[in-house]
């Protein structure tokens, strides 16, 4: 087997690079192992797929090693790999995937050693993992070159705005970017979204929708339990749709509830949710471009199509 590890060296919170190059070195003592570096967006997937044609012959585990955006370029250069395996050292800020595999929320994160240096987790666990084939949703659209892959949410109204107003801020240097300049643009303009959702056919709302998920994972937001029926082994996506509202109502019933994955088991709050299990998404925004959230990443366009993937990847559960 060959080890491939792919290292996004500004994710996390804290970072000790050398450190880290130290546990590589010791982890994977006598095996053949390589780094690659991320050098921009996106710039991860070409490389990827270019590599593991060229070692078609061998199994490849790559270790994806950064928060939830490296893991999702890493996933889509490794979709149509048969000799692809998915290992994920998640030391992101959010890292919103790996909580369906975690109860402790604290995935094969940075931790501090005695001394209070920040140290990095071995990846002994992910050497020795198993692996289990699970699902990707495909995203289409007239606005898209080519198709993206998710392995955890499609997202789509109200947060996406946020989501999509934090990258700007970000982009300006802006402390807080997914902050109050993200959070009251989305309040004042992105509570009554003109856009249609059809699950296998199906239209789940009329006119509008304040937002909703299409998903394999759970969690969005780095907090949020958007999610929480999802299976990514199950062959399907899982829809959930939230229709209009005021803010006071929003705020006082129904936040609380959605933060902690409660919505979906309360039958008053469900007058207000469309759920469903699908294998083909269809959303369409009559008049505008909106914004798609894909595991994080912004993309827009009027029109997508989500269609799951059954068993499209390997994935590597660690060991413990």
């Amino acid at each position: 087997m060959r080890h491939l590890i792919i290292l996004n060296q500004k994710a996390g919170k804290e970072k000790d690079i050398k450190a880290f190059k130290e546990e590589i070195e010791e982890a994977f003592k006598g095996l053949e192992y390589e780094i690659y570096y991320t050098e921009g967006p996106r710039k991860v997937i070409p490389f990827l797929k270019e590599y593991l044609a060229k070692h078609k012959d061998e199994t490849v585990r790559v270790y994806a090693c950064g928060g939830d955006g490296t893991i999702h370029e890493v996933v889509n250069g490794l979709v149509d790999a048969k000799n692809a395996e998915l290992a994920i050292y998640a030391v992101g800020t959010g890292n919103d995937f790996v909580k369906i595999y975690s109860k402790s929320n604290d995935y094969n994160d940075i931790v501090k050693n005695k001394t209070g240096e920040a140290r990095f987790k071995n990846f002994k666990d992910l050497i020795n993992g198993k692996v289990q084939e699970i699902d990707l949703s495909k995203v289409t659209g007239p606005s898209l070159e080519e198709p993206w892959y998710s392995v955890n949410v499609v997202n789509f109204g109200f947060d996406a705005i946020v989501g999509a107003k934090g990258n700007i801020n970000k982009a300006k240097g802006i402390k807080n970017p997914y902050g109050p300049r993200a959070i009251i643009p989305a309040i004042l303009g992105g509570r009554f979204n003109r856009i249609i959702v059809k699950a296998d056919g199906k239209q789940l709302n009329k006119k509008r929708l304040l937002m909703s998920a299409v998903a394999q994972g759970q969690w969005v937001g780095g907090e949020y339990h958007a999610s929480p029926k999802s299976d990514n082994t199950d062959g399907l996506m899982d829809v959930t749709l939230l229709r209009c509202m005021s803010l006071m109502v929003l705020m006082m019933k129904f936040f609380t509830p959605y933060r902690l994955g409660q919505h979906l088991d309360n039958p008053k709050l469900m007058k207000k949710f469309e759920y469903a299990r699908a294998k083909e998404v269809v959303i369409i925004s009559p008049k505008k471009d909106i914004d798609i959230c894909v595991d994080g990443e912004i993309i827009r366009g009027k029109t997508f199509k989500v269609e799951v993937m059954p068993k499209a990847i390997k994935f590597v559960i660690p060991n413990n």
